[in-house]
């Protein structure tokens, strides 16, 4: 997990007076806020761990969490690393990006500004002050393996998310430059430098490059003014469609049948084989008789 601060202090998280006072989220939600600001990074603050810390029960603490997710304090993206695994990085943040106000009603004191409520009782804590944030528990229990190192957040998080960026800024180029194949959609290098960002959100939701080429390419308009236009239009407005693969069916296997050993009849399924019943019986009146004769 990773918190954005805007005005934090060593061993203590200032509350902007835009949350404290915020009209729109519950106290659970605003309680929850101030406990995930409070962490440290790389905590790996998922809802079962805030839960077995707490006395709330789940539910209180995922309809808190989803208050959060939905006003913009938290944020959270799937992505995946270079070696294939699946990850979720959750993002936390004082200042949230939506430009919907906090509050229908005016603070009762002053202006809701970011400076915290109350101060330090023996003044303004210096950056240079010890940070007195516990670490996290997992720190504390040595050293971690690759994987769990990267779902728990940690010193090698950052690198983690720059290999991850880099990563989907070079696949999407090369989705638009695929795009740019298309005899109706050219683009240029430098269009596609430009556009190639805004195809990165899709990314981020796992969307497969064929399925961003669909929605690019679907139902194009005979007369097309601005390529680049278009393609940042659909890229705002527009949501691919997810290709659904049809089950692989397994292949029939032939049904093996015995035959007779001398005159070749198809016996029923899951006979053993051998000579059939008439074969048996002409070979028995034939053993008589020629038993006879002698």
């Amino acid at each position: 997990m990773r918190v954005k601060r805007s005005k934090l202090r060593a061993g203590f998280v200032q509350i902007p007076n835009t949350i404290a006072r915020h009209g729109r989220l519950s106290l659970e939600a605003r309680g929850l806020l101030v406990y995930l600001l409070s962490l440290p990074d790389g905590s790996g603050a998922t809802v079962d761990k805030i839960v077995a810390q707490v006395s709330n029960g789940r539910r209180s603490v995922q309809k808190a969490m989803n208050e959060l997710i939905e006003a913009g304090y938290v944020k959270r993206a799937k992505l995946q690393d270079p070696a294939g695994r699946w990850v979720t990085i959750t993002t936390v943040t004082d200042t949230p990006e939506s430009a919907d106000a906090p509050t229908d009603r005016l603070p009762t004191v002053g202006e809701a500004t970011g400076r915290a409520v109350g101060g330090s009782p023996i003044g303004r804590k210096t950056e240079s002050k010890k940070d007195t944030t516990p670490p996290p528990a997992e720190a504390q229990e040595g050293a971690e393996r690759p994987t769990e190192a990267i779902e728990r957040g940690g010193e090698g998080e950052a690198t983690f998310l720059d290999t991850i960026g880099r990563e989907m800024a070079r696949e999407a180029r090369r989705v638009l430059e695929r795009l740019s194949l298309h005899k109706s959609l050219p683009l240029t290098d430098q269009e596609i430098g430009r556009l190639a960002p805004k195809v990165v959100p899709w990314l981020k939701d796992a969307y497969t490059s064929d399925e961003i080429l669909q929605c690019l390419t679907a139902a194009l308009p005979d007369q097309i003014g601005s390529v680049p236009g278009l393609i940042s239009h659909r890229l705002k407005t527009f949501t691919p469609s997810r290709i659904v693969l049809p089950f692989p069916r397994k292949a029939s296997v032939p049904v093996q049948r015995t035959h007779c050993e001398v005159c070749e009849a198809t016996f029923p399924l899951g006979h053993a084989g051998g000579i059939c019943r008439n074969c048996k019986d002409e070979m028995d009146r034939a053993a008589a008789f020629l038993g006879a004769g002698l």
